[in-house]
C-alpha cells in the first residue's frame, strides 16, 4: 500500500563568491529543519523573515532577481513588505528584516479592503498588486508601484482580483478575477480575466477584461444549483508563458486556457474526479486516532488552487496541487457530512472502479457510513433523479497531479503518496492541523491539504515543490519523466513542539534559480500564512561528512565542496569511497552536474546509438546529456556504463568538458612514454595547467579513484 521511492537523486547549483553590498542583518541560531529522505538533495534553511503579525502576515511573494528584493503581501495590515535577500549567505542562517512596509491606504484608493497577490516585472521598475474592493463584489484594482514602493498608477479590473502575474517578456499583466458572491448570496458577480498591456507608459495602462459568455465549457466543468453558470465560474490562479495563460478555477474543478495574442478565452476544461477506491488512491478518511490508509467509496474533485506549468520533451504540462474548496456562505452552502445524509445514501458500484455491488453492500451493512459520518462531502453531487446519493464526492485529491496542457488529460497523480510518506516520516503528526497539533485531526477533511506548487531546476533537474498547508511541509519530486515523477524528499521548518511555532502553513512558494540567487545556489522561499513568516531554503548546503573522508585528506576539500554543490554523492553505507575506481556512468553523472547540463528532450533518441544503455538505464538522462554535449561519448555503439575509467581517459574528458587550453601555460616536463597516443596532448594540457600530481609517475592506464576524479573536477572548474 505504501510506495516510497528511495533512489538517490542529484541536483546542484554552482557556487559563487558573494560580494556583500549591504550589511548583514542580525544573525540567529538556525531553526530546526526536518528532512525526510533526499540524501543527495541537501536542503538548508538559510533565512527567515518574521512579519510580527502572526496569521495573515505573509501570504504571497514576488522576487526581483536584479535587485535581490522580495515583495511579500501582508494581509494582516493591508499592505506589503519589501525584503532584501542580498545578505543571504550559504551555510549561514540569517534573520531577514523588512526594509519597508507599504500600506494600500497610502496609495489614495477608496473602498479598498484587501491585498491578494503581488508580482514583480521581469525588467521594469514595476510591481503589480491586486487589490480587492469593499464590498468585494465591486470591481477591484491592479495597483502599480515602483520596486521602492512608490505609487505609479492603478487600473480597474473585475470583481475580486485574486491573482496577478506578468508574462515572461513583461509585455502584459494577467489577472484572475474570482468574482465571489456576497456572504448572503444576494450579489454574485461573474468571474472574469483581465489582460493589461504594460509595454507602454503607465498613463496608457488599460485592462481588457474577458468574460466567459460564449466560451466553450466541457461537461466536466463543475457547477452547482445556485446562480447562473457564468456567476459560478471563478478564476483563481494564473500560470503564464508569452502566448498562453492557464488559469485554475478551483470551485469549478477546471482550468481555462487563454490565447494572449488574440486576447480570448479558448476554452474551459474540467479535471474530472479521483476514485479513492482504486489501488494507489487510498486515503485515511476517518478521524479515529488511527492511521488507516485504505480504499473508500469517495470520489474527490481535484480542485487545484495555485498551479504551475513546465515543459518537457517539447510539451507543456500543468502541475496542480489538489487542495479542494467548497462554496460555503451564509446564504448558500454545499458543505455537508456523510452523517447529514446517511438515510439518503444507496451506493452504486457503477460509480466506482474498485468495488463490486456486493462489496459495497456488505461494507455498508458492516457500518461503513457510521465510520465515515464526519467525512466532509458536497451535497450537490452524487444524487440520482429521486434525490438518493449513489456516490459520495469529497474535496481535493490529497495529491498533486500533472495534466497535458493541450488536451487537459491527466498523465500523473501522486495517489496516496503524501499521506503514506508522512505516516512513515512523522507518524505522530499524521494529518495534523496548521493551528493545532492534533494527530489524525484532518483525516475526515482534506488531509495534509496541498495548497500550492512551483517547479524549478536545480542543476538541470526539474523538480516540483508542493506545499502542504495543514501539515506544514513541502514535498519535492523529480519531474524528469512527467509521466512518472519520483519522490525525492519532504522538508518542514515547522517546530512541532507547539501548536504554532516555526514556519507554519505554507501559502505561497517562490523558486529562485541559481543564476538569480544571492548565494549562487537555487533557493526556495515559502510564505507561511499562520506563523506570518517567510522561510528561505537552499539546495546544496552544509557538508555532512563521510566516514572515510577526514580533514587533511588529499581530496577532502574537493569532496566537501562538490558534495555541498550536489555534484558528487556518497555511497549508501555512508562513505564516499574515495579510493574506489569510477565507472563511466558515474563520470557522466558528475559531468552532468558540474556543467549544469539539462536532459535532452529526446533521451531515448540520443541513446539509440548505444546497445548497452536506454532510457530505462540508471543515469540515462546524464549519459544522454553528456553525449549530446559532445564532452563524453561511448566507444562506437557501446557506452560501457559499468566499465572503470583510467587516468588518461579522464584527461581527455576534462579537456573537452571544461574547454581547457594549456598550450599557453609554461611547459611542464611530464613522462609521456606510457600514455596512449590519442590522450598524450590532453595529458600534457592538464600537466601544463598544474592539474596532474606527481607527473613523473602519472600511471596513465591505472583506474582513477573517486577522490582523485573529484579533485580534478574541482580544479578544472
Amino acid at each position: 500500500m505504501m510506495k516510497i521511492h528511495r533512489e538517490l537523486l542529484t541536483g546542484v547549483a554552482a557556487a559563487v563568491i558573494l560580494t556583500m553590498t549591504v550589511p548583514f542583518p542580525a544573525l540567529a541560531e538556525q531553526p530546526p529543519l526536518f528532512q525526510y529522505e533526499g540524501e543527495n538533495l541537501q536542503v538548508t534553511q538559510i533565512g527567515q523573515y518574521d512579519s510580527g503579525q502572526g496569521e495573515g502576515g505573509t501570504e504571497i511573494m514576488a522576487y526581483d532577481a536584479d535587485r535581490k528584493l522580495a515583495f511579500v503581501t501582508n494581509g494582516a495590515v493591508g499592505g506589503f513588505d519589501i525584503l532584501s535577500f542580498e545578505a543571504l549567505q550559504s551555510n549561514q542562517f540569517t534573520e531577514i528584516t523588512s526594509s519597508e512596509r507599504i500600506f494600500l491606504s497610502d496609495f489614495g484608493l477608496e473602498n479598498v479592503d484587501d491585498i491578494t497577490s503581488i508580482a514583480s516585472h521581469p525588467t521594469k521598475d514595476l510591481i503589480a498588486i491586486s487589490a480587492v474592493s469593499n464590498p468585494k463584489t465591486d470591481a477591484g484594482y491592479i495597483v502599480f508601484a515602483t520596486k521602492a514602493g512608490e505609487y505609479v498608477t492603478h487600473v480597474q479590473v473585475g470583481s475580486l482580483p485574486d491573482m496577478v502575474t506578468f508574462t515572461p517578456d513583461g509585455s502584459k499583466a494577467i489577472v484572475a478575477n474570482e468574482g465571489e458572491p456576497s456572504d448572503d448570496y444576494s450579489v454574485d458577480p461573474e468571474g472574469s480575466i483581465s489582460i493589461i498591456d504594460v509595454s507602454g507608459e503607465p498613463a496608457d495602462f488599460t485592462a481588457n477584461t474577458l468574460t466567459f459568455d460564449g466560451v466553450d465549457l466541457d461537461e466536466k466543468v463543475r457547477t452547482d444549483s445556485e446562480g447562473s453558470t457564468l456567476q459560478q465560474l471563478e478564476p483563481e490562479y494564473v500560470s503564464v508563458n508569452n502566448t498562453k495563460a492557464f488559469i485554475s478555477m478551483q470551485e469549478n474543478n477546471a482550468i481555462a486556457t487563454v490565447d494572449l495574442f488574440n486576447e480570448e478565452i479558448l476554452h474551459v476544461k474540467g479535471l474530472g474526479m479521483k476514485d479513492h477506491s482504486i489501488p494507489g488512491n487510498e486515503l485515511d478518511a476517518k478521524d479515529n486516532q488511527e492511521t488507516n490508509i485504505e480504499k473508500q467509496p469517495l470520489l474527490g474533485f481535484y480542485m487545484p488552487d495555485a498551479i504551475d506549468t513546465f515543459t518537457a520533451g517539447g510539451k507543456t504540462y500543468i502541475l496542480t496541487p489538489n487542495e479542494g474548496d467548497a462554496r460555503d456562505y451564509d446564504g448558500y452552502s454545499e458543505e455537508g457530512s456523510i452523517g447529514d445524509i446517511k438515510d439518503q445514501i444507496q451506493l452504486n458500484a457503477d460509480h466506482y472502479q474498485g468495488y463490486t455491488q456486493e462489496e459495497l453492500d456488505q461494507k455498508v451493512a458492516n457500518g461503513l457510513l457510521d465510520e465515515l459520518e464526519k467525512n466532509d462531502i458536497t451535497l450537490e453531487n452524487g444524487k440520482n433523479e429521486e434525490g438518493i446519493y449513489e456516490s459520495l464526492h469529497s474535496y481535493g485529491g490529497r495529491s498533486f497531479s500533472i495534466f497535458d496542457a493541450e488536451s487537459m488529460e491527466l498523465v500523473y497523480d501522486s495517489g496516496s503518496d503524501f499521506e503514506s510518506i508522512i505516516a512513515e516520516a512523522m507518524p505522530e503528526h499524521f494529518n495534523t492541523n496548521n493551528d493545532e497539533l492534533e494527530y489524525d485531526g484532518r483525516s475526515d477533511g482534506k488531509g495534509p491539504e496541498p495548497e500550492t506548487v512551483v517547479s524549478g531546476k536545480v542543476n538541470g533537474t526539474n523538480y516540483a515543490f508542493v506545499a502542504l498547508e495543514r501539515f506544514s511541509g513541502i514535498m519535492i519530486y523529480d519531474l524528469t519523466n512527467p509521466l512518472s515523477p519520483e519522490f525525492v524528499t519532504l522538508i518542514s521548518s515547522r517546530d512541532f513542539s507547539e501548536d504554532v511555532k516555526g514556519d507554519v502553513s505554507p501559502e505561497g512558494l517562490q523558486f529562485i534559480s541559481a543564476s538569480e540567487s544571492p548565494t549562487g545556489r537555487a533557493l526556495l522561499a515559502a510564505t507561511h500564512e499562520i506563523s506570518g513568516t517567510v522561510a528561505v531554503y537552499e539546495f546544496g548546503g552544509k557538508f555532512a561528512g563521510f566516514s572515510d573522508v577526514k580533514p587533511g585528506d588529499d581530496h577532502y576539500e574537493a569532496i566537501k565542496t562538490l558534495t555541498e554543490q550536489n555534484i558528487v554523492k556518497g555511497l549508501e553505507d555512508g562513505s564516499f569511497g574515495q579510493w574506489d575506481s569510477v565507472e563511466r556512468q558515474h563520470v557522466a553523472a558528475m559531468l552532468f552536474n558540474a556543467l549544469e547540463l539539462e536532459a535532452p528532450s529526446d533521451v531515448e533518441g540520443v541513446l539509440e546509438k548505444y546497445n548497452d544503455v536506454n532510457s530505462e538505464s540508471m543515469y540515462a538522462k546524464e549519459i544522454a546529456a553528456v553525449t549530446e554535449a559532445g564532452v563524453f561519448r561511448g566507444d562506437g555503439n557501446a557506452f560501457n556504463p559499468n566499465v572503470s575509467i583510467t587516468r588518461e581517459q579522464v584527461a581527455t574528458i576534462l579537456v573537452l568538458a571544461f574547454d581547457l587550453d594549456g598550450q599557453a601555460a609554461e611547459d611542464v616536463s611530464i613522462y609521456l612514454e606510457n600514455v596512449s597516443p590519442s590522450h598524450k596532448e590532453n595529458v600534457q594540457i592538464l600537466a601544463n595547467l598544474g592539474l596532474t600530481n606527481q607527473v613523473t609517475d602519472f600511471r596513465p592506464k591505472e583506474e582513477i579513484s573517486r577522490g582523485a576524479l573529484a579533485t580534478l573536477i574541482y580544479q578544472a572548474r
